[in-house]
């Protein structure tokens, strides 16, 4: 699978918290949380992963992006604009749940605010995703 790296979130960032990339890269906080949160998604123990579906790495992706909040602002949106670009590396397509944009919005204030467990959402964005084709 192709993964989102650092210096791509840190793109991804500087669109959304105003602040130019290089120096968000100046920031150890930002730059601890975000490895961290980038890594999640691959994690495991041995040869076992614990999100082994491209669409659960794309969940963990966003949740652990918006709920550590690596940013001073915009981790939301850079945690829902790292989700998606993961998903269209990989070939894969999201779609809005039937209420639009204002419901995958609702969502991710949701999970910002603690309403909607990791589980939650992953099962969320499970509905939501077509595999790539073949």
């Amino acid at each position: 699978m192709h993964r989102v790296e650092l210096a791509d979130f840190l793109l991804i960032a500087e669109a959304h918290a105003g602040i130019a990339a290089r120096d968000l890269a100046r920031m150890p906080r930002v730059m601890q949380i975000a490895q961290a949160a980038l890594a999640a998604p691959f994690s495991g123990f041995g040869a076992v992963e614990f999100f082994p579906s491209l669409g659960e790495k794309a969940a963990v992706y966003a949740f652990r992006i918006i709920t550590y909040h690596p940013l001073p602002d915009g981790n939301k949106r850079a945690g829902y604009d790292v989700m998606r670009e993961f998903i269209e590396r990989n070939g894969a397509v999201f779609t809005h749940p039937p209420g639009g944009l204002a419901d995958t919005a609702q969502m991710i204030e949701d999970v910002a605010a603690g309403v909607a467990s990791e589980a939650t959402f992953t099962a969320w964005v499970l509905e939501r995703l077509e595999p790539p084709a073949p």
